[in-house]
């Protein structure tokens, strides 16, 4: 399934924008503050009803306005619209069917792939975004993972409280359950790395750019369970205990699992230049793409912000000859357009900021 057309109403800058979305790369172009990042944030929000720049979605309500609506349009008729009132919950309604959709829903009908110019930079990436990269790719590919990492979380929520209470029997009864649990979380992670790590060493990406990133299959992919594997995590749980009480969290387990980039057995951030590092997180954003494409058997929309940073002009060719050669709808920014105007299969859209409203021309 493939988007058509974007609306969005009272979004961030914008009073009213609708963008007409190629079935190969969209381009939004702009200067810097221009609106552009709002384009791919409208997208993300309409497939998704979360923010990647915000936790607090008032503020993606224009000012002065008491709602913001997206309307995305898909080439099998259908359409999903999103209305989000100050301080209420956002509503989503399947406009065909005339349903209206929960978070997991949505997302499972309508998966994306975002690479924001944050998240370019894996060597730098906090544990929380690992995860979170992870996660994405669990969700979809196994489907008990979901269920799994709800509990776990709150497990991790219940001996919180009981740490804040000291309640030592109880902290004893739920280390029993985080324990129970933590080789299901660590199989679950551990697949999806060791996946990733042989893509690295044989698939169509990593045969696409390594002609002129040969250092790519000297890459790896290192899981960290979260804790000192060395001992068994019933005991470092109760090592911590002290730690934890005085805290009133749990410092080490499954939930602070994580995950390190290396090149050559070497951190890859002591080694690459930020282009390369650049590319490192393209390839592996593009790898996260196909294991969901494969168990999903759907189209992933390909969203990316500001990836002309950093990124050497072969490097930007290569990316491009990829997308438009596997037909992967693609919506991007960047402040420039010259390296793309001989781009045939690129669409173009000009974001101008005039006062505090932006418009897409």
């Amino acid at each position: 399934m493939l988007i058509t057309e974007l609306k969005i109403e009272n979004f961030r800058c914008y009073e009213f924008a609708e963008i007409p979305i190629n079935s190969g790369i969209t381009l939004i172009y702009g200067k810097n503050g221009s609106g552009k990042s709002s384009i791919i944030e409208g997208i993300y929000f309409g497939l998704s009803g979360k923010s990647f720049r915000t936790t607090d979605l008032n503020t993606l309500i224009r000012q002065e306005k008491d709602l913001t609506q997206t309307f995305i349009s898909f080439n099998d008729a259908s359409a999903v619209k999103i209305t989000k009132k100050i301080n209420m919950k956002c509503k989503i309604l399947h406009v065909k069917d005339k349903k209206l959709l929960n978070y997991a829903q949505l997302v499972s009908a309508y998966p994306t792939c975002l690479i924001e110019n944050k998240e370019f930079f894996f060597t730098t990436s906090t544990p929380d975004e690992k995860r979170a990269f992870l996660n994405k790719i669990l969700f979809y590919v196994e489907q008990s993972a979901s269920s799994a990492l709800k509990e776990l979380k709150k497990v991790i929520y219940q001996r919180a409280a009981c740490l804040k209470n000291r309640d030592k029997s109880q902290i004893s009864f739920w280390n029993d359950k985080l324990v129970q649990m933590e080789p299901e979380i660590t199989k679950f992670n551990t697949d999806i790395v060791s996946n990733i790590n042989e893509m690295i060493q044989a698939s169509e990406i990593k045969d696409h750019f390594v002609s002129k990133n040969p250092w790519i299959e000297k890459l790896s992919l290192k899981y960290m369970a979260g804790y000192d594997t060395n001992y068994k995590f019933s005991d470092v749980l109760d090592q911590n205990l002290e730690k934890d009480l005085i805290l009133k969290r749990t410092t080490e387990g499954p939930h602070k699992r994580s995950f390190s980039l290396f090149l050559n057995n070497h951190l890859a951030h002591d080694l690459l230049s930020r282009g390369q590092q650049k590319v490192a997180s393209i390839i592996l954003h593009l790898m996260q793409r196909e294991l969901i494409r494969k168990k999903t058997d759907t189209n992933p929309i390909l969203l990316m912000d500001d990836i002309s940073s950093e990124l050497d002009k072969d490097n930007a060719n290569l990316m491009l000859k990829y997308l438009i050669n596997k037909s992967v709808q693609t919506v991007m920014t960047s402040i420039e357009k010259k390296r793309f105007k001989n781009e045939k299969d690129v669409f173009m859209f000009h974001v101008e900021q005039k006062g505090d409203m932006s418009n897409v021309r």
